[in-house]
């Protein structure tokens, strides 16, 4: 998936977000006319870290970056 040139995904953590959620919300919002509601992600092992998808997510919707992420 695309990204802006600065961004370089997100850290994999002990416990963290599920990876094809969060992935799967920020292909949605890269092609997303309306922005869709961020959805409650599941904690999963070697997961991506919350932190950082969070900060990601938040900057995506103030209009930040373009609207991608890694896949």
């Amino acid at each position: 998936m695309s990204a802006s040139p600065e961004f370089r995904g997100f850290d994999l953590v002990r416990r963290g977000y599920d990876r094809e959620q969060v992935d799967h919300y920020l292909r949605a919002l890269s092609g997303a006319v309306s922005l869709p509601p961020v959805p409650a992600f599941e904690i999963r092992w070697r997961g991506y870290d919350r932190e950082q998808v969070d900060a990601r997510i938040a900057d995506l919707l103030r209009g930040g970056g373009n609207r991608g992420g890694r896949a």
